[in-house]
């Protein structure tokens, strides 16, 4: 019997960060304000600041990498993402309209020191620094001038989606990729995989491209085959521990 051919690496890379992807739940202000804040001809004044706050895996870091994505598409280079755990650049005086820095409670004091010169070069020409971090900024360890500056404008709450709705949200997000999952094909993929919103999202995309490839329905069997070989698989769900993935 001949063997299955191998699952190509790129059907475990992660998809790129989009509006599209995101699932708005109870976050429609917020997702209306950033997709506002992306076309830089929009009547609507931009705020100075944005701040969004959340617990891990409500989505902060997709958001932020979308609304830089989709400035950048609409107009030019004219956003930039950036997150705690990046080498920032040397020189503080952007250029561009927009900066997102991702976890920005967790900011170094040279990062700090950049990102107030940006936000003092950036926000007197009309542009937004927009900010996550896992609690509300004025509780952020960050220097007195700074956090002033990042509470100064927009401040929303990321709320996750519950869990009791992951099912409902999995198939609507699938059905809109143009395919169905069955009841039994969601209770594989939430037995069996970190219930964080993006690992999910990426086993849909995934397993929509495998399915494709191989000219066969999403079956449970598929499920399995591709589970087998992806990492997003790898630990469980326990209901001793808090969900672990990627913010």
């Amino acid at each position: 019997m001949a063997k299955a051919p191998q699952i190509p690496f790129d059907f475990f890379a992660p998809t790129a960060a989009s509006f599209e992807s995101f699932v708005v739940g109870d976050n429609a202000e917020v997702v209306t304000a950033l997709y506002t804040l992306t076309d830089a001809f929009s009547p609507v004044k931009a705020p100075p600041a944005v701040a969004i706050w959340g617990a891990s895996s409500t989505g902060k870091t997709h958001l932020l990498a979308a609304t830089a994505a989709a400035a950048n598409a609409h107009t030019g280079d004219s956003a930039r993402f950036l997150a705690a755990r990046d080498a920032f650049p040397v020189d503080p005086f952007v250029s561009n309209r927009l900066v997102c820095v991702d976890n920005a409670d967790e900011l170094t004091a040279e990062q700090q020191a950049w990102l107030f010169t940006a936000f003092n070069h950036v926000a007197p020409m009309g542009g937004s620094v927009i900010v996550s971090g896992r609690t509300p900024p004025a509780h952020w360890p960050l220097r007195d001038d700074l956090r002033t500056r990042l509470g100064s404008g927009l401040i929303f709450e990321l709320v996750a989606i519950p869990q009791d709705a992951l099912p409902h949200a999995l198939a609507e997000h699938a059905a809109r990729r143009g395919f169905q999952l069955s009841n039994e094909v969601l209770t594989y993929i939430l037995s069996r995989s970190r219930r964080d919103v993006a690992s999910l999202w990426q086993i849909v995309h995934g397993i929509d491209a495998l399915s494709l490839a191989r000219k066969r329905a999403v079956t449970v069997p598929l499920l399995r085959e591709y589970l087998a070989h992806n990492a997003i698989s790898a630990e469980r769900p326990s209901e001793n521990r808090p969900d672990s993935a990627a913010q």
